[in-house]
């Protein structure tokens, strides 16, 4: 006899005629997996076997095996309807005990015992599962996210369709709400019947101006389609003082594309502790995740790099190993006077709003607006679905030509070229108000301007700018203003210019070209590199 047996009974009948039976009396139709010393590679292939034929819902993601779980999210603000559904989606890890489980519910586990000369059911042996586990390669689905609402794939046809969608590797589980069916055929008359919908939806809010409002729906777009999409800008929030409905905003965006609010995390320190807090939040899967509150200007490597790359790599807590982890999470950031500073400014819409009253939180409204959109939310989805079909399936010659968004191309092709088309103000036109207002910009455009009136186009070693500021004989108003601006730049704890933060600013800053002008390296003098201010 074989050291190792699997026997899929395929019908009741085997285990009828074998005499197996469950603690409820009914007929154990589970395969059966017989273990002996020897054939652990064996056992461990058809455990993954019966795993593949059975209805569990595992995956693998970021070279770990994962299971969705749909987690259950009362809210005290719709007390009165108390048979509403509402829960998210999150992925979870698979640890051994939870994968033990797991093998003993889905096969019978046998080994020979000597005393009773038969062979005697027992649990699934932990080191079947530990073994499995440590593979770290297996014929699981891939998942890449999950999603309780329908959604477009990037070639604008419709998923909507519960469970798993093998052509973007994504699991759908509408979460208990009953979705019309997006049309397949909407025409332009379907798409603007649906955009009114969301702006009545979103009209309470007190944006700026045009743009501001159509980079709030930009954003609920985003939502729906995240998980599919490459990559997605950052959708910014500000308003001149807290109460405005800034996170309100955040919150009605989620709901649309989870059921619940944003959950909310603080702006990190530092990258180090980015690193750790990104793996965390997307390893579990969050479509939208809201940076709540934050008080200093917003910048980083960190987000830019979750912001524009299709995975983030980082080494899991307490653990040796990595990990590499889908980035398709939308992100939102909150805060009063917003700013938006670096290289994050090209990747970010900015929405502003604007209550214009001294108190805007003492605003009364008609209803819970989170409750409305969570009742409402079946509906929205499907209108905003309707707009990006319908604009997938118009003729090239309908839809408006557009500037280049370098790094969100798709994302602009299926939402911000939709409302466009549809005849809103292109959200992108708010990425100028950032720029306007991005602090980096502002110190280059500083100190080229006194840089010319001081020195032109000489070229110049950073330690000679530095000694011109500060010769007693040079009292002028543009060495004032040259001092003032590499100061900003450049300036040590107590103020005073220091060499060596010079030269790195101006490496950094190279080629960059703003107002027209950018520096450049001119050679060396001494080996000590020029640098020249250029036109053009």
């Amino acid at each position: 006899m074989r050291n190792l047996r699997v026997v899929s009974p395929g019908a009741a009948g085997f285990a009828e005629a074998n005499g197996r039976r469950t603690t409820s009396g009914e007929a154990d139709t589970r395969p059966v997996i017989r273990i002996v010393e020897g054939e652990l590679p064996s056992v461990v292939d058809e455990a993954e076997q019966v795993l593949l034929d059975s209805d569990e819902q595992l995956f693998q993601r970021g070279g770990a095996l994962v299971r969705v779980v749909r987690r259950d999210v009362p809210s005290a603000r719709d007390h009165k309807k108390v048979h509403r559904p509402s829960g998210s989606l999150s992925i979870v890890l698979c640890d051994r005990t939870y994968l033990v489980e797991t093998l003993t519910r889905v096969a019978r586990w046998e080994r020979w015992d000597k005393r009773s000369e038969a062979w005697r059911a027992v649990d699934a042996p932990e080191r079947i599962a530990a073994t499995y586990l440590a593979r770290g390669a297996w014929r699981l689905r891939p998942l890449r996210a999950t999603i309780s609402a329908p959604t477009l794939r990037l070639d604008g046809s419709v998923l909507q369709t519960p469970g798993y969608d093998e052509a973007t590797a994504t699991w759908y589980d509408p979460c208990g709400v009953a979705y019309n069916l997006v049309p397949e055929s909407p025409t332009r008359a379907h798409a603007e019947a649906a955009l009114e919908e969301l702006l009545w939806a979103f009209r309470t809010f007190p944006f700026d101006g045009e743009a501001d409002r159509s980079v709030a729906l930009a954003l609920a777009l985003t939502g729906l389609l995240r998980r599919n999409l490459p990559a997605a800008p950052l959708g910014a929030i500000s308003a001149p003082l807290r109460g405005s409905g800034k996170t309100l905003l955040a919150d009605c965006i989620a709901i649309l594309a989870t059921g619940v609010s944003a959950p909310a995390m603080l702006c990190p320190a530092d990258g180090e502790e980015a690193a750790k807090l990104l793996l965390a939040v997307l390893a579990e899967g969050d479509a939208v995740v809201l940076i709540d509150n934050v008080e200093r200007t917003l910048q980083g490597d960190w987000l830019c790099t979750v912001l524009t790359s299709e995975t983030f790599r980082a080494r899991m807590l307490g653990r040796t190993e990595m990990m590499s982890v889908p980035t398709s999470t939308l992100w939102l950031a909150t805060g009063n006077h917003l700013t938006i500073a670096g290289d994050l400014s090209t990747r970010t819409l900015y929405c502003y709003i604007d209550p214009h009253l001294e108190k805007p939180e003492e605003r009364e409204f008609v209803g819970d607006l989170r409750v409305w959109f969570s009742q409402n939310r079946a509906r929205l989805v499907v209108a905003g679905l309707t707009v990006m079909r319908a604009c997938a399936l118009a003729s090239p010659a309908e839809l408006p030509p557009l500037r280049p968004f370098g790094r969100f191309e798709i994302w602009s092709d299926l939402v911000r070229r939709s409302l466009v088309w549809l005849g809103l103000e292109d959200p992108c036109a708010s990425v100028r108000a950032i720029e306007r207002e991005d602090p980096q910009r502002l110190e280059l455009l500083q100190l080229m301007e006194a840089w010319r009136v001081v020195f032109g186009s000489e070229p110049k070693t950073a330690r000679e700018v530095l000694a011109a500021t500060t010769d007693p004989a040079c009292r002028s108003e543009g060495m004032t203003a040259l001092r003032d601006a590499i100061e900003s730049v450049a300036g040590g704890h107590a103020g005073e210019p220091n060499l060596r933060r010079l030269g790195k600013w101006l490496s950094k800053n190279a080629g960059r070209i703003c107002g027209g002008r950018h520096f450049t390296k001119y050679g060396e003098r001494c080996h000590v590199a020029l640098w020249r201010l250029t036109e053009g």
